[in-house]
């Protein structure tokens, strides 16, 4: 068996089956309310309560497990150093080399293999898609819309539309995203039928040296050195 190498934390598997399980259950009920002339047989079928019922308990579900992690990273790296960031936190925010990278794998011309570290820019793009759009303006809008009456005091009229507006837009955004991430990471030939290691928290060093060579030499470095 190849030797694995820890690549998650618990807590971040946690997150990411809760957030993955609320979003796949916000875009079953959400796009329906979107596009009704298409998909509007499923509120037919169930009910219009029922599905916007199941959106906001998913909507739960992804906000809570979000504060539960930006709380749970912020408390690790108080508590447990500067060692936690640089393992754990840094490697997802973006730097000017994920441009270069995404142009070489965009690129005709880019035969040479991408040499990604921890993250590549797509596995970025999606975490910060999940951070950016689902959690804040995803969740703050959906939040306007959820409860119109608590903002009505505070904010114009018009601007409930202009929510609205955003929170389907946005979503679908979103959802180009996720699939994008979902056919990547789970349906390419060496990976298929799905990649485990958001799930073991750990991957094959041999998948290492193939998909992030830096992050190899890094290993291979502190294991020799």
């Amino acid at each position: 068996m190849d030797k694995q190498v820890g690549k998650f934390t618990s807590e971040q598997i946690v997150t990411h089956v809760i957030i993955g399980i609320s979003i796949m259950l916000l875009f079953i009920t959400g796009l329906p309310q979107r596009y009704p002339e298409h998909l509007g047989w499923m509120i037919s079928t169930i009910g219009l309560s029922k599905v916007m019922f199941i959106h906001r308990l998913a909507a739960i579900g992804m906000l809570s497990s979000a504060v539960f992690y930006v709380i749970n990273s912020m408390l690790c790296w108080i508590f447990v150093g500067n060692k936690y960031f640089k393992k754990y936190m840094l490697p997802i925010f973006p730097t000017s080399g994920d441009v270069s990278d995404f142009v070489n794998d965009v690129s005709v011309w880019g035969e040479q293999k991408t040499d990604y570290y921890k993250y590549s820019w797509l596995e970025k793009l999606s975490l910060w898609n999940d951070m950016v759009v689902n959690w804040a303006i995803l969740g703050v809008t959906g939040i306007v819309l959820w409860a119109p009456w608590l903002f009505a005091p505070y904010i114009p009229v018009g601007y409930l539309s202009v929510a609205k507006s955003f929170h389907s837009g946005f979503a679908v955004f979103s959802l180009c995203v996720v699939l994008l991430h979902f056919y990547i990471v789970h349906l390419t030939p060496s990976k298929f039928p799905m990649a485990y290691s958001m799930f073991t928290g750990t991957v094959s060093k041999e998948e290492v040296k193939e998909e992030y060579p830096r992050w190899y030499r890094e290993l291979s470095g502190e294991k020799h050195g």
